[in-house]
């Protein structure tokens, strides 16, 4: 669950939108969860003849004229993967969120006013919470620290309600893409926004690549537009990218920084793959690139107890790097379960850890390349190509045991949400969590 406050003054403004379709049709049945009371309170999305100028002056009745940004407005969204809350799941999110955001602490009569109106569409249900930032009793609320404070009041409440775990704060979360990203994407009609598209390019491009100038040149392949940041004595520091025919208001390309589509694709952990890999390609398996996957993904699993925490990170990062690519190249027949189980496993391979290299991260890195190097005719065995799931499931259920063990609750839901995609090709059974016996 995520709560981002934003401030206005325009009360009316901002009703009219809540309770309107939105830019892009995108509300679904507007309307009003909870509000500072229980009774007569106007809402416009159960009562049509309802005004939202009356609900707006109800809202500002205590503003003082000379006051500017009196609007304090918290969106609320669960994740897309979390079931659709009732009504009353949301008034309750709502009343601890505008408590813990310092507008209408719970019991107190002589709050700020304000009200929550709901919003279901086909990409996330969410609330907003919209609260005129003047108390009933003509004083100041208490909002200093109200990110904070909604923040950890978010995960008290994802424990309660059984929803998606968010990151804690060990920099290890990729930004999602933000509304208006998702949008105009939509009224372009691309699939995906331009973050999402870029993330998975750069993600590929990193675990194909052996060397800076690859990774660069796939980029540019996969058809992004490529910007450099260099120092003053000329040196590569950082990358941009941008889609074509994304651009701004005023006809630029809409650049993202590595770095700002996922911490481990910054220039600096990009060039970090590249460290112990050789200079010329390795031999391929002799029983194919995925039997050489397999094994590789193998050796990792049985030196995975003795293992301290920084090889154990340098582990699921090379692992992270071999679900890329064997879902970018796996049988039409598994590709969707494989891909799935990419798209969930991302945060799982971030671990709030400093990796420290290992020769087996370095070879499975390595036969993972070969899946991407090797003839579209090798890789169509599927029985290969399953045995080498079932290795994957299998590290992937040690990797989901050890996180929780730390307690690291983001990356082990986002490994066991990929392990349920991985079981369906590997079959019941395959990866197991047989991980007790080892030295944890």
């Amino acid at each position: 669950m995520i709560a981002k406050v934003m401030r206005g003054q325009d009360t009316l403004g901002l009703l009219k939108y809540l309770y309107g379709p939105g830019s892009a049709n995108e509300h679904t049945d507007p309307h009003q969860v909870a509000a500072w009371r229980t009774l007569g309170v106007p809402d416009p999305g159960r009562t049509p003849e309802a005004d939202l100028g009356v609900l707006a002056r109800r809202l500002d009745r205590f503003v003082r004229p000379q006051v500017r940004r009196h609007v304090w407005h918290c969106a609320i969204r669960v994740a897309p993967t979390d079931r659709p809350l009732t009504d009353p799941e949301w008034e309750q999110v709502a009343r601890r969120l505008a408590s813990a955001g310092g507008v209408a602490p719970l019991g107190d009569e002589r709050a700020c006013r304000w009200v929550a109106v709901r919003h279901d569409g086909p990409q996330s249900h969410h609330i907003h919470l919209l609260a005129t930032l003047a108390r009933q009793d003509d004083t100041n609320p208490d909002i200093h620290n109200d990110a904070l404070r909604l923040r950890q009041e978010c995960r008290r409440l994802e424990d309660e309600l059984g929803l998606r775990p968010t990151s804690a704060s060990d920099n290890t979360s990729a930004p999602s893409p933000t509304r208006g990203e998702t949008e105009k994407a939509l009224r372009e009609g691309r699939e995906r926004p331009s973050r999402a598209v870029l993330e998975r390019l750069a993600r590929r491009a990193a675990a194909t690549a052996r060397a800076e100038e690859g990774f660069f040149a796939a980029l540019g392949e996969g058809g992004a537009l490529l910007r450099l940041r260099e120092s003053a004595a000329g040196a590569v520091t950082g990358y941009a990218l941008a889609l074509p025919g994304d651009v701004a208001p005023d006809g630029q390309p809409v650049w993202f920084s590595g770095g700002s589509l996922a911490p481990d694709l910054s220039l600096p952990r990009v060039r970090s793959r590249f460290a112990d890999a050789p200079p010329v390609p390795a031999p391929v398996h002799e029983g194919g690139p995925w039997a050489g996957l397999t094994r590789a993904v193998r050796a990792q699993g049985e030196l995975w107890g003795p293992w301290g925490a920084g090889a154990r990170a340098s582990g699921v990062a090379a692992l992270s790097d071999a679900l890329t690519l064997a879902a970018a190249t796996a049988p039409p027949s598994v590709a969707g379960a494989v891909g799935a189980a990419e798209r969930d496993w991302s945060h799982a391979g971030r671990p709030p850890v400093r990796a420290s290299a290992t020769v087996a991260a370095a070879r499975l890195r390595e036969a993972a390349r070969a899946l991407a190097a090797a003839d579209p005719q090798a890789l169509g065995d599927e029985d290969a190509c399953r045995e080498a799931v079932r290795e994957i499931t299998s590290m992937v259920g040690q990797v989901a045991h050890w996180y929780r063990d730390r307690g690291w609750a983001p990356q082990e839901r986002a490994a066991e949400l990929a392990r349920e995609h991985l079981v369906q090709v590997a079959g019941a059974g395959a990866g197991e969590d047989n991980t007790l016996t080892l030295t944890m």
